[in-house]
């Protein structure tokens, strides 16, 4: 009988398809969602309609009801891919992507094929054999339905073609798919009570389940967090309803018309919250199972609501951990995957009324319907449940009571200690907000490094193509060879449209000392830290001997030495061992660290110290640390902004000569201070910024044969008006020009108004 209603619900889908064929064709886009709410609404009539599953029985092959562990077996499979392929085929219209396309259209019609071939053992299974009621007769035309359409699927998108990426990611994501929707029943079907045991008190098997969440949670977002917002929301979807399918597996439709069955406990609310704010974007019951539903989860994983672990079966642990999984890491996923926008304070508050609102609900079912059934708990605010765990004080508060009598029947309330139990949990979920906080500031962190590391490796592959190299190594910019090359450089930093450094271009050759002078904000913090690759620049490019700091980044690191106005060393090291640990970064050889760092001592006065720990140095000695470890693999490019700041005046002279021996050697010297004299003594060519723009360019040579001071030219480029800001004052004289114009003219139009 079974096969004959589902035969016939086949051949005549397959001829009104080539009766209509035309017509369902024009109108593709409007049958494939009719198909889709169709089998929809097919598996939630006959899935609720069923009162009871025989394979829930089953332990360890033994067959239960059913004849043999091979038919345990292939009706339990049977089922699990049903429910995947239903899900699936429904999901297809409604989101145009490949990977659901291709479960369609190759999974879809063997999970259909195969429910159609143990169609009586299904039907077995949820009706115990009666093949004539409602729920059997829904399932029948349910797998017809799900058969015709897959393989329609199938056909029209082109059977088995795909590309390879296609194919691999089907196959990638299968495993997945089947973990998440596994029928809680099956486990124990197949491997029996092996497997079951204790699973609370952090025993092995509840930390197994607690770390199974954390992986859940962490492998799906690393898994999705490349993808655009639309796929993550059908992934979450798709796992939301299929884990929704295997935690109602033992639901009927009298539960939902019995109250003191209803799933009103915060951690059964999110299995059907989670998939409705997908379907539906209801954006403020959404931001209520962030903040109140996972938290509820949380602490429920710690605690499993069971005073004996030996009354869990396995189908109730699996659906257990199922429920609290998903209700703990579906809605952060959602949030982190941005299928929904970050919470805000008011997202925050809406959560709060939202629970406040569930709070007073549940108290009064809980008071009104223990006068029929003694076990309501809902949110376990009914009885000493969360009370036993807190102790003695906790249940001292049970037993301040309050007694409203409705109708002659009693409801009891416990006041204190429900009103305690409230307030805690809005302060736990203020704590839940600073997390989120937390998290979302460690995802941007991460992302940000990840969207570095990838432009860096795009760029160095693009420079490997230009030049021909296997090894971005390997490319050498000819023209930047024994240069500080920065050409076009902007800053702007975090969303501020405004440059911080603008249009900024300079060349410094090899043999120079050259000088980089600015008031406090002038920018030149800023060029320094995008030349050792502190900042990235907004535009622009900076070379260093050949290489660029942006796409060889390591490469272009190892050329220079930079002394930072703000230095901060490893000060429990001795000045020797600090010395030591930047030699090894840099790979310096021990022979030639042993002879740079002897001469170093010498020329900076630092023998007698360099075995002291550094928190013993004064701040000269500490800068001279600095300056030393910033010398020691002999870089070709030495940066110091304002390093002689605070030095006397012996351990000026020895940093000056130091610079003046390493610019002899060919190598150049970046240095940027505020000591103008100092500046003008030592070196070659200077340039001046200001307000983030390079002003003025000269050597001292031009200054000297023009009869200029470095003071004197540096205060007449620094207090000069701008072009700019003279054309913008210029603009304003003839504004207020044109505004009092208008108020002079203002009254006399008034005046001929009133004649």
């Amino acid at each position: 009988m079974s096969y004959l209603i589902a035969l016939s619900v086949l051949v005549l889908l397959v001829g009104l398809y080539f009766i209509f064929r035309k017509f369902i064709t024009k109108h593709e886009t409007v049958f494939a969602k009719i198909f889709s709410l169709s089998l929809a609404g097919l598996l939630f009539v006959w899935y609720f309609a069923s009162t009871k599953n025989e394979l829930q029985g089953v332990v360890g092959l033994n067959g239960g009801e059913f004849s043999s562990g091979f038919i345990v077996v292939i009706t339990s499979i049977s089922i699990w891919f049903f429910f995947i392929s239903n899900v699936a085929v429904s999901m297809y219209p409604y989101f145009n992507k490949d990977i659901l396309k291709n479960y369609c259209r190759w999974f879809a019609p063997i999970g259909a094929l195969l429910a159609f071939i143990c169609l009586p053992n299904i039907i077995y299974a949820y009706t115990g054999g009666n093949e004539y009621n409602l729920c059997s007769i829904v399932l029948e035309i349910n797998v017809a339905v799900l058969l015709a359409y897959s393989v329609y699927i199938f056909i029209k998108s082109g059977c088995f073609k795909a590309t390879k990426r296609e194919v691999i990611e089907f196959f990638c994501a299968l495993p997945i798919i089947l973990i998440v929707a596994i029928p809680p029943f099956l486990p124990r079907a197949l491997f029996g009570d092996a497997i079951s045991g204790n699973v609370k008190g952090f025993s092995l098997n509840h930390r197994l389940y607690l770390y199974l969440a954390f992986i859940f949670l962490i492998g799906l977002y690393l898994i999705l967090r490349k993808k655009d917002r639309s796929y993550c929301r059908m992934a979450l979807l798709f796992i939301s309803l299929v884990t929704l399918i295997s935690y109602c597996y033992d639901y009927d439709f009298s539960r939902f018309i019995t109250p003191t069955r209803w799933p009103l406990h915060l951690c059964n609310t999110a299995m059907f919250i989670v998939p409705i704010c997908l379907l539906f974007r209801w954006e403020k019951l959404f931001y209520f199972t962030f903040f109140i539903n996972v938290l509820g989860a949380f602490f429920a994983m710690l605690m499993p609501n069971s005073n004996d672990a030996d009354l869990f079966t396995y189908a109730s642990v699996v659906r257990f951990w199922i429920n609290h999984i998903c209700a703990l890491a579906m809605p952060v996923l959602i949030v982190l995957l941005r299928v929904y926008d970050r919470p805000k304070l008011r997202q925050f508050i809406y959560s709060m009324v939202g629970f406040l609102v569930y709070f007073v609900f549940v108290l009064i079912m809980n008071a009104w319907f223990t006068n029929f059934d003694s076990g309501v708990d809902f949110f376990f605010i009914n009885s000493d449940f969360i009370a036993e765990k807190l102790g003695k004080w906790a249940e001292d508060l049970r037993e301040i009571t309050a007694t409203l009598y409705v109708g002659g029947l009693p409801m009891v309330f416990y006041p204190v200690y429900q009103l305690l139990f409230f307030l805690v949990y809005v302060l736990l979920g203020l704590v839940m907000w600073f997390l989120y906080t937390w998290l979302f500031g460690a995802q941007d962190v991460y992302d940000e490094l990840s969207a570095r590391n990838k432009k860096i490796k795009l760029d160095a592959a693009a420079l490997c193509v230009k030049y021909g190299k296997h090894r971005v190594g390997e490319c050498v910019m000819k023209d930047s060879v024994n240069k500080l090359v920065i050409n076009n450089v902007y800053k702007s930093y975090g969303s501020n449209k405004f440059y911080s450094v603008e249009d900024v271009s300079m060349t410094v050759n090899s043999g120079e000392i050259f000088g980089f002078l600015g008031p406090n904000g002038a920018g030149k913090s800023t060029i320094i830290k995008c030349i050792v690759g502190i900042q990235p620049a907004s535009k622009g490019c900076i070379e260093i001997n050949g290489y660029d700091i942006a796409r060889q980044p390591v490469e272009a690191k190892s050329q220079f030495g930079f002394v930072p106005d703000h230095y901060a060393l490893y000060e429990k090291l001795t000045g020797r061992e600090y010395i030591n640990y930047i030699a090894d970064l840099y790979n310096v050889d021990h022979k030639d660290r042993e002879e740079r760092l002897n001469k170093l001592l010498d020329d900076l006065s630092m023998r007698n110290s360099i075995d002291n720990q550094i928190r013993t140095y004064s701040h000269g000695m500490k800068q001279k640390i600095a300056i030393m470890s910033a010398l020691i693999h002999n870089p070709k490019l030495w940066i110091l902004d304002e390093p002689l700041t605070g030095l006397d005046p012996t351990s000026i002279y020895q940093v000056k000569e130091c610079m003046k021996e390493h610019a002899k050697k060919g190598n150049i010297v970046f240095f940027s201070s505020h000591i103008i004299d100092i500046v003008e003594k030592l070196c070659d060519r200077i340039m001046i910024i200001k307000k983030g723009k390079i002003k003025a360019e000269v050597t001292l040579k031009e200054l000297k044969d023009r009869g200029e001071t470095l003071e004197q030219f540096y205060l007449k480029i620094i207090n000069s008006k701008d072009e700019q800001n003279s054309a913008v004052e210029k603009d304003n004289s003839a504004d207020e020009v044109i505004e009092d114009k208008w108020f002079t003219k203002k009254p006399k139009t008034k005046r001929r108004g009133a004649k």
